[in-house]
């Protein structure tokens, strides 16, 4: 019984060291963060959702190469060609390979998304990460970070200020 809670007391000592150091090893980012998107070649003023599995881009436009737009399974593996902007409406084109398809549920419902490979990061630190399209145009933020994104690499701090 004795032993028992000696374990017990050495891993509630133990815990709050380990969680420091896992802590320490990550960048602190707030809700609001600026952006590169590589493919794009533009700066976003981007949200950090934490609530979001995945990240998701502005996308407009969309065109499958070979394919039908609705055919979302066949089109896997298959480039597609979109049009994106960030907030300040500076617009660019990319065309990046279909890596998958998701049925995602929101607060509006649910739909299927294009999901590709894109390169998201803050200047010169950007990492390649899978980003659903999305047409995002009458949303402030253009660029929706999610977990999948922060996930090893940062933690939130809303009270952070935005970032401009």
């Amino acid at each position: 019984m004795v032993k028992h809670y000696c374990k017990v007391l050495l891993l509630a000592l133990l815990l709050p060291l380990a969680g420091t150091s896992m802590a320490a090893d990550k960048t602190v980012i707030g809700p609001v963060a600026r952006l590169n998107v590589v493919e794009a070649d533009l700066s976003y003023l981007a949200r950090i959702d934490t609530g979001a599995s995945k990240t998701s881009i502005h996308a407009e436009n969309m065109q499958v190469i070979g394919g039908d737009l609705q055919d979302w399974d066949d089109n896997i593996g298959k480039s597609i060609r979109f049009d994106t902007a960030n907030e300040s409406g500076t617009k660019a084109s990319i065309e990046a390979e279909i890596a998958d398809v998701l049925h995602i549920r929101n607060s509006q419902g649910s739909e299927d998304r294009y999901v590709v490979w894109l390169h998201v990061g803050p200047e010169g630190k950007e990492r390649r990460v899978l980003v659903t399209l999305k047409e995002r145009g009458p949303m402030t933020y253009k660029l929706l970070i999610g977990r999948n994104w922060l996930a090893g690499e940062y933690l939130v701090d809303v009270e952070l200020p935005d970032e401009k």
